[in-house]
């Protein structure tokens, strides 16, 4: 099969054939159908993330089985799926507890192990999930940035009352701030920075009633004059820039929550820990999804309640994949999906 293979530390990737994956008694093997590139894949590409050479990245997708193991007994092939990243033990007394993304044995799909930026895919049972007729791959493929951002709004416990701040109107972000229109914030604002108008525009076609773009004005001060000097009751921080954090930090009134679930690739410094005290804040992070969330994010989207199509503003095949890294170096896609299928 054709597959994108980062076959050492450091930039780039090789396009390859390697070998058709063989799926164990409990996987399943996927032709995939369509891969979206996350901002987590970056990373790899980039060189700055290590994985396990040769490795192939690619976790947000949807396809059909074409295979299965001896022990997968709820899927059969020519099923269309969808698949969450998370492999958990189900074992640990996190697993136990539900909390499938704090499991001590945990590894990902395209991370830990070969992902999906290939023409098949092989996925333990336990992560699947039926992809509804009346969805498209693309929609299937996007379920797992999604579950990235109900679950830390849902975290955040917003209600009909909370003046919502999300930093970030990346993918996750934009998210984010439908799911939290959805748990009916009060107010929605969306921070974003130079290059983000397109995505800025977005937010507020998905009902942010505020956005701001931090490199015009200070956000600080706009969310203090939209809310009449209350400040935010939950702030959302979707970027992973250690720069945003004291915005994030100054933006929330006293007893207010922060929910962190950008990946932040360098050390946050000279950040005073003193209004965090004085303020009582309430801070938390949110890592991936449970299977739950994931069932959730099918319903949202089934729905309608959740739109996916506005985000995705660029397809490719798998032998573009120069192209699709250079639009997303350069920021100028929001949301790619890749189709491997020749």
């Amino acid at each position: 099969m054709l597959a994108v293979v980062k076959e050492k530390p450091g930039p780039g990737f090789t396009l390859k054939e390697v070998d058709v994956p063989i799926p164990k008694e409990d996987e399943v093997l996927v032709k995939v159908k369509s891969v979206g590139l996350c901002g987590s894949d970056i990373p790899i590409f980039r060189g700055i993330r290590e994985v396990p050479y040769p490795h192939i990245p690619g976790h947000e997708f949807s396809g059909v089985i074409v295979n299965k193991g001896k022990q997968v007994s709820k899927f059969q092939e020519g099923d269309q799926v969808v698949a969450g990243l998370v492999v958990h033990c189900g074992e640990c007394i996190y697993c136990k507890q539900g909390l499938e993304s704090l499991c001590d044995h945990l590894y990902e799909i395209g991370i830990h192990v070969d992902g999906a930026f290939a023409e098949y895919v092989v996925a333990p049972e336990k992560t699947l999930h039926t992809l509804p007729e009346m969805l498209t791959f693309n929609q299937g493929a996007s379920i797992d940035p999604i579950a990235s951002a109900y679950r830390p709004v849902r975290k955040s416990q917003i209600t009909s009352e909370d003046v919502v701040v999300i930093f970030g109107p990346g993918p996750i972000g934009l998210y984010a701030a439908q799911i939290a229109r959805v748990e009916g914030a009060k107010k929605l604002i969306v921070v974003g920075t130079k290059g983000d108008e397109e995505r800025l525009d977005l937010a507020e076609k998905f009902g942010a009633d505020v956005t701001i773009n931090s490199a015009e004005e200070d956000p600080v001060q706009c969310i203090h004059d939209c809310t009449q000097g209350e400040m935010a009751d939950v702030v959302i921080e979707a970027t992973g820039v250690p720069a945003v954090v004291e915005p994030c930090l100054k933006s929330v009134k006293k007893n207010g929550r922060i929910t962190f679930i950008g990946i932040f690739h360098s050390p946050v410094e000279q950040i005073s820990l003193t209004d965090i005290v004085r303020k009582e804040l309430n801070i938390q992070g949110s890592l991936c999804y449970t299977w739950k969330d994931f069932e959730a994010c099918i319903h949202l989207v089934s729905s309608g309640r959740v739109r996916v199509e506005e985000l995705i503003t660029h397809e490719f095949s798998l032998t573009e994949m120069a192209n699709v890294l250079e639009l997303a170096y350069n920021r100028k896609a929001i949301k790619i999906i890749v189709h491997p299928e020749t």
